[in-house]
C-alpha cells in the first residue's frame, strides 16, 4: 500500500491547537499513529490518548487507517481520554452503574426497614376513645389515648383533644331533631383526625347525656328518645368509630354515675388511683383514705362523692361500688337535679316572683348589682322542668291566679336579703330517713378528706380573682372578696373580665349559693374548707366526669399485648440477604468503573455516544 499523508490536529493540554502533517501507511494502526506522532513530535506517549475523525467519532487502537476509511489528507485529532471524560461525556454511565445502584438500595432499605421492625417488637399499641358530655347548656367532645396492655385491665388513659360542639346542649334541639346531625358531625370529623385510621374501627365512641337531657326524658321520654336516636344514627353514619351497641353507648346517664365518674377523673389525674401511685401507696390497706372527694357543678344539677370511712354504712341509693387497677372502691355519692347553677338561678327568679305577687311586673333582685335590670317572661321562668315538676319547692302560682307576661328584675344589692332569699332554695327541715341529713331529706355523712371542686365552683372563684395565688381560697378571703365584688354598682360590674360576659349579672347570687351549698348543705366549716381545691383542669387534664367514664369503660375493653413484628430467625435471615445485594453493589460498581475505563481505551465496542466506527 502506498503511504499517505495524515493531517493530526493536538487537544492535548500542551499542545493544543498545534498541527502535525504525519507520513505513515494505509495498515498503520491508530495506536501506531499515535505512537508515531508521539515520537516524532517529542510527546510522552500515555495509553489515555485518543484519536477523533472529524466527525468526532473514537477511532480505535486496535484498527487500521484503510479500515477506518482514513485516506490521504484527511485530519484526525488527538485528544487525552482524561480530558475527553470530563469535557466530552462527563456522565461516562453505562448499565452496570444502574445494576450496582438499584443492588444498593435493596440492600438498604431492606436492613433498615427489618431493624426498625425488630426493635419495635414488643411494643403495646395504643388505644383510643371517644366520649362525648351532652350538658345542659352545651356538648364537649374528648378524645383519649392509653397504651392498650392496660393496668390491671384498667386503662391509664390521657385526654388528647377536645372540642365544643357547636350550638346548645341536646335539649335545645328539640323542636328541629336533623339540625343536630350537622354540627356533630362536624366535631366527629375532626376527631377522626386525632386517632390514626387503622384504629378507627376498635376506637369506641360514646355520648353520655347529663342534667338536661334527664329532665326532658320526664317530662317528655318521646323527645328524648328522638334526640338519643339522631345522635345514634350520626355516630352510625359519620364516625366510622367502633358503635356496636348504641342504647348502651349513647345514652342519658344517672346523676350518680355523673358524679362516681367525676370522682374517678379528679383522682385519676392527680395521681391517686392507677400507675400515680407510689408503691408503697399502692400496699396501703387504707389505700382508700388516700382519695379525694369531687365536687361538680353543671348547668342543671351538682354533684358530690366521696370516700367515708363509715362507707358501709352508706344505703344502697347512695354508694357506688368501683373496681380499679386492681382496687375495690366504695363511694358515697348524690347528684342534685335543679341545683346546678342555671336551674338554681330560675328557681331563684321564682321566688323572687313569688315573694313580691305573681302579677307585679316589678320585681327587686337583691343578689342583684345596682342598676342592673333584665327582662323575663312568665314561661322563660315557671315552664321549665325545675320551676314545676323537679322542684322541691312550692313556686308556681294557684290555678286561676292572675299573672304578669313579663317580669323586670331590678337590681338592688342587699347582702342580708340576698342570703335569706338564697337560702329558700334547700329545704333544711325536711324529713330526714336516713341520718344525718343535708337539705331536702338527703343523706349525707360527715366531709371526708381533700376535695377538687370544679366546673361552676371554679369559673366563680376564677371571676373573684381568688385561683392566680393558690387552688385553695380561704373561706375568710372568699367571703371579704364575695362582699367587695358585691357592693360594685352594675356599671362597675359589666366591665370587669370573664370568660362569660352574660353571666356578670349573676356572680353574686352564684357566689351566695355556692357559700350556702358548701357551708350549709354539705356542711365545711372554717377547718375543712381549706380541703377544697377549685380547679379546672389538673396536669393539663380537665375535671369532668368523662375521663372517668373512659376509664371505667376500659374494663370492658380487650387489652392488647405485646406485638411481635418480625421474629429473630426472620431477622437474621432478610439481614444476611440484604448484606449480599450491599456487597454486590460494591461488585458491580467497581466492574462498571472498570468497564468504562476499558471503553475509553478500546477494549470494546464503543456506545453509540462515541461514535465508534
Amino acid at each position: 500500500m502506498d503511504d499517505i499523508l495524515v493531517e493530526v490536529v493536538s487537544r492535548l493540554p500542551d499542545h493544543d491547537g498545534k498541527q502535525f502533517s504525519i507520513a505513515t501507511t494505509e495498515r498503520n494502526t491508530v495506536a501506531g499513529l499515535i505512537r508515531k506522532v508521539c515520537k516524532e513530535h517529542g510527546i510522552p506517549m500515555k495509553t489515555s490518548y485518543t484519536l477523533r475523525d472529524k466527525r468526532e467519532r473514537v477511532l480505535q487502537w486496535s484498527q487500521t487507517l484503510l479500515n477506518l476509511g482514513i485516506r490521504h489528507g484527511d485530519v484526525v485529532y488527538l485528544n487525552s481520554e482524561e480530558e475527553d471524560l470530563v469535557h466530552h461525556n462527563p456522565c461516562s454511565w453505562n448499565s452496570w452503574w444502574f445494576v450496582a445502584a438499584v443492588s444498593l438500595l435493596i440492600g438498604g432499605v431492606g436492613i433498615t426497614a427489618i431493624t426498625i421492625m425488630f426493635t419495635r417488637n414488643g411494643e403495646t399499641p395504643y388505644q383510643y376513645g371517644v366520649v362525648l358530655d351532652a350538658g345542659s347548656s352545651h356538648t364537649q367532645l374528648f378524645v383519649y389515648r392509653w397504651e392498650g396492655g392496660k393496668l390491671e385491665n384498667t386503662a391509664q388513659a390521657r385526654q388528647i383533644f377536645d372540642k365544643p360542639v357547636q350550638g346548645s346542649g341536646l335539649t335545645s334541639y328539640e323542636n328541629n331533631i336533623s339540625a343536630l346531625a350537622g354540627p356533630l358531625s362536624d366535631c366527629l370529623q375532626e376527631a377522626k383526625g386525632h386517632v390514626p385510621y387503622t384504629a378507627h374501627k376498635t376506637t369506641p365512641i360514646f355520648l353520655g347525656a347529663t342534667a338536661g337531657m334527664r329532665m326532658l326524658n320526664e317530662v317528655d321520654s318521646s323527645k328524648s328518645n328522638a334526640i338519643l336516636n339522631q345522635v345514634r344514627l350520626t355516630f352510625e353514619v359519620n364516625s366510622t368509630f367502633f358503635f356496636p351497641n348504641d342504647t348502651a353507648q349513647a345514652r342519658i346517664i344517672s346523676g350518680q354515675e355523673e358524679g362516681t365518674f367525676g370522682w374517678v377523673t379528679a383522682n385519676y389525674v392527680s395521681g391517686k388511683l392507677g400507675a400515680g401511685l407510689a408503691s408503697n401507696e399502692l400496699s396501703d390497706p387504707l389505700y382508700e383514705e388516700l382519695t379525694v372527694g369531687a365536687l361538680d357543678m353543671g348547668g342543671a344539677s351538682t354533684q358530690i362523692t366521696f370516700y367515708t370511712p363509715d362507707h358501709a354504712q352508706i344505703p344502697q341509693s347512695y354508694r357506688e361500688d368501683l373496681d380499679l387497677y386492681g382496687r375495690n372502691y366504695t363511694v358515697y355519692t348524690h347528684s342534685y337535679l335543679c341545683y346546678g347553677i342555671n336551674e338554681a338561678i330560675r328557681q331563684y327568679q321564682a321566688i323572687l316572683v313569688k315573694t313580691e305577687g305573681y302579677n307585679t311586673t316589678n320585681i327587686t333582685n337583691p343578689c342583684g348589682p345596682d342598676g342592673y335590670t333584665i327582662v323575663l317572661s312568665h314561661a322563660d321562668i315557671f315552664e321549665a322542668p325545675c320551676a314545676n315538676k323537679f322542684s322541691q319547692l312550692d313556686l308556681l302560682p294557684q290555678p286561676g291566679e292572675a299573672v304578669a307576661d313579663n317580669y323586670t328584675l331590678v337590681g338592688k344589692w342587699n347582702e342580708t336579703e340576698c342570703s335569706n332569699t338564697v337560702r329558700k332554695l334547700f329545704n333544711f327541715d325536711a324529713n330526714c330517713t336516713y341520718p344525718p341529713c343535708t337539705f331536702n331529706g338527703t343523706y349525707q355523712p360527715k366531709v371526708h378528706g381533700e376535695f377538687y371542686a370544679f366546673s361552676s365552683f371554679y369559673y366563680e372563684m376564677d371571676f373573684l380573682n381568688l385561683t392566680r395565688k393558690s387552688d385553695s381560697p380561704t373561706l375568710t378571703e372568699f367571703e371579704d372578696k364575695l362582699s367587695s365584688v358585691c357592693a360594685l354598682l352594675w356599671d362597675e360590674v359589666k366591665v370587669l373580665p370573664t370568660g362569660n360576659p352574660s353571666s356578670l349579672g349573676w356572680y353574686c347570687f352564684e357566689g351566695h349559693y355556692i357559700h350556702t351549698l358548701l357551708i350549709d348543705a354539705y356542711k365545711f366549716n372554717n377547718k375543712t374548707w381549706n380541703n377544697i381545691h377549685f380547679v379546672k383542669k389538673i396536669n393539663n387534664t380537665d375535671v369532668g366526669w368523662t375521663l372517668g367514664y373512659m376509664i371505667n369503660s376500659s374494663n370492658t375493653i380487650q387489652p392488647l399485648g405485646p406485638q411481635t413484628f418480625i421474629s429473630t430467625t426472620a431477622f437474621s435471615s432478610l439481614t444476611a440477604l440484604f448484606c449480599i445485594f450491599i456487597l454486590l453493589s460494591v461488585a458491580f460498581g467497581c466492574y462498571a468503573r472498570r468497564y468504562q475505563e476499558q471503553r475509553a481505551r478500546g477494549f470494546y465496542e464503543p456506545v453509540p455516544a462515541y461514535g465508534a466506527v
